[in-house]
Order: structure tokens, then sequence, then C-alpha cells
């Protein structure tokens, strides 16, 4: 009798908690407008800490090898690590708005003063070619006419927005100073007293689970996330560096304007995997295309001569096999995270693709061996003849 009453005793609760988790889900399938925006208020308010976090993330493994040198510090070898670490990466930070920003401003600005003229003299081209040939003069005057009539419409709709957003960045730059020094002041504190931390969250881990082997393959996978991303964007900012250097010192040898810009453009969507280069050559070639369309054809060839050296030699041995992905997967991943995180999901979607990979590879792994059957991938590979012994 007493075990038939703990039955519907059980049956009520599950009853109970079934509603409710229904209704709560269509609750917040209806208000998930408003969830939203009260998830980008909180994260709006959190942005600071998560730029500290970022920022920590990055000067770990700086500030412990700094570290392991001032060992003869003592109880203050922590603190000059973590302080050099920021005063090494403000100082490269400020070497390259020394060096490269008077360059590219010098270069921008003579872009604004020759590029009326060199628009012009494209367009004494484009017309004296038209007058010879009177059907492509009346095609290209329709798509001259349908440009002119997009950006009348454009400019009475968008115009107005547009300069008042950019009028709101300029007047929120105060507030990102200020933003940026408590990111700085949140990063110390991580890095100060990083274990500590780290071991609170795995002291939270512990608590709430119970079942040590779904613990460990958690931590598992915590820490080869941690060496894809690690190896992935450590590798991936010196491969960039490196690329923009190979580029601006070709780019000077064979005399291409705007070296330096089109240096700084190339290596920073190199940053971007398989297609950065030739992101950045598309506005690169255009700039070059208006001075010489012989230049730019030869710019053209040698950017992708560039991809192809970094892709198959510099990414390599810089990258190594960081990701363990194929080109498939980095193309899905591209186009996945791009899609859903604008730029910057096309330079993290590849780590975080990485470590989804990994982890459904791990499942199924597991199922596999479970079922008593082999986890190499060849062994499931259906060659014509075994399908014709069958």
């Amino acid at each position: 009798m007493e075990q038939k009453k703990q039955d519907y005793i059980r049956l009520g609760l599950t009853i109970f908690f079934s509603l409710t988790a229904t209704i709560v889900f269509f609750f917040l399938i209806f208000r998930l407008d408003r969830i939203g925006g009260m998830f980008s208020v909180v994260l709006s308010a959190l942005e600071p800490v998560l730029i500290g976090m970022v920022l920590a993330y990055l000067l770990c493994p700086v500030a412990a090898f700094l570290e392991k040198k001032f060992r003869k510090l003592g109880k203050f070898a922590r603190t000059a690590a973590v302080f050099a670490a920021l005063l090494l990466a403000f100082a490269v930070l400020a070497l390259f708005c020394a060096i490269v920003l008077p360059q590219l401003a010098e270069s921008v600005s003579e872009l604004v003063r020759v590029l009326p003229g060199q628009l012009q003299a494209q367009l004494d081209r484009i017309s004296a070619y038209l007058k010879s040939d009177s059907e492509a003069s009346a095609a290209v005057m329709q798509m001259v006419e349908s440009a002119e009539t997009y950006l009348t419409d454009w400019i009475r709709t968008h115009l107005l927005s547009t300069v008042s957003t950019i009028s709101g960045q300029v007047l929120s730059i105060g507030s990102m100073m200020v933003s940026l020094c408590v990111a700085v002041i949140v990063s110390i504190y991580l890095l100060l007293d990083r274990e500590r931390y780290i071991a609170q969250c795995r002291k939270l881990f512990f608590a709430v689970s119970h079942n040590k082997r779904f613990n460990d393959a958690v931590l598992e996978a915590v820490g080869q996330t941690d060496r894809i991303f690690s190896g992935f964007i450590s590798g991936k900012l010196v491969d960039s560096l490196i690329v923009g250097v190979i580029c601006f010192v070709c780019l000077t040898i064979l005399r291409m304007p705007y070296a330096l810009l089109v240096s700084v453009i190339v290596g920073v969507t190199n940053i971007i995997p398989m297609f950065g280069p030739f992101i950045g050559a598309v506005p690169s070639a255009f700039l070059i295309l208006l001075v010489s369309p012989a230049k730019c054809v030869v710019f053209i060839i040698f950017v992708v001569i560039l991809q192809q050296i970094d892709g198959n030699i510099i990414g390599p041995k810089i990258l190594g096999n960081s990701t363990g992905l194929s080109a498939l997967y980095v193309t899905v991943s591209m186009l996945l995270f791009g899609k859903l995180l604008g730029f910057l999901g096309m330079i993290v979607g590849v780590p975080l693709f990485a470590t989804l990979y990994y982890l459904i590879k791990r499942l199924a792994e597991h199922s596999l061996r479970k079922q008593h059957l082999p986890v190499e991938t060849e062994s499931y590979i259906v060659r014509k003849q075994d399908e014709g012994s069958k």
C-alpha cells in the first residue's frame, strides 16, 4: 500500500513538472522578443567584463611565460609578470600606431586627393570607348540611370539615419574608453588570481554534477577547446603579420601604389581562414585599378601566389593541426558563423566549429565502442569492388 502511494506521488510530481515545463516553454516562445531585449541589456552591461575576459585569455600565455622569468622576485613575480604583459601589449599597439598609422593616413589622404582625377580619367576612357559603340553606350547609360535612381532613393531614405548613426558612434567614444579601462582592470584581476577563479568554476561544476565519467568528459572537452582556440588565435595572428610584411615588401619592390595601405588590408583580412587574402584583395585591386590597370593584373596574380604560399607553406607550419578540420568543414564553419555573427563569426567560426566537431566525434566514437564497432573512418569506406563482391 505504501509503495503504491509513493508511485502515485511520483506520477503526480512528474505530471506537475511536465506541465510546468510546457507552460514555461510556451511563455518563453511568446515573450521571445522581450527576453531578447533583456538579454541584450545584460550583455551590454557586462560588455567590459567580457572584453576583459578575452584580453586576459589572450595575455595569459605571455603572463605565464614572464612569471617563470621573474621567479627571483618571489611573491611579486606574478604581479610583475601581469603588468609587464599588459605593458608589452600596449607597447606593441603603440609601436604599430606610431609606424603604420602615419603612413596609412598619408596613403588615405593621397587617395582622397587623387581619387577624383583618377575616376574622371577612367570615365573619359569609358566615354571615348562608348562613342565608338552605340549598343554598348545604350546599355551603359541604362545602368548609369538605374544607379542614379538607386543612389537618389538611398540618399532620401537612408542618408539621415546613417549620419545620425555615425554621430552617435562618435559621441560614444568616451563610453568606449571607459569600457576599455574597465576591461583592462578586469583582465588584471583575472590574471593575478586566475587559478582561484578557475577553481571556483570547477567547484561549482562538481557541486552540480555528480557523475564522475561525465565530469571527466566535460573537463577533457574544455581542455581541448582551450588548446584549439589558443593555438588558432595565436597562430593566426602571427601568420597574418608575416603575410602582411611579405605583402608590403613585395608590393614595394613591384612599385605598387598604396603599398602600405594594401598590405594592412591584406594582413588584417588574412585572419579569416582560406578566403581572407581574396576578401582583402577586392578593395585593394580596385584602388590599384584606378592608377594602373596593368599593375592591377599583376597585383591579382601576386595575391593568388601569396594565398597559395600562405595556405600550403606558412599557415600549416605555424598553425599545424590546431583545428583538425578539412577545407570543406572550414568553408561550412565560415558560412554558418559568418551568417550568425558577421565578420567576427568568420574569424572565430573555425575554432568554434572545430570544438563542436571534436565533441560530436567523441560522442560518436563512444557510441561505436559500446557497440564493439571500429572507430576509424577508413573502416566505413565502401569501395566499388566491395559493392561488386556483395
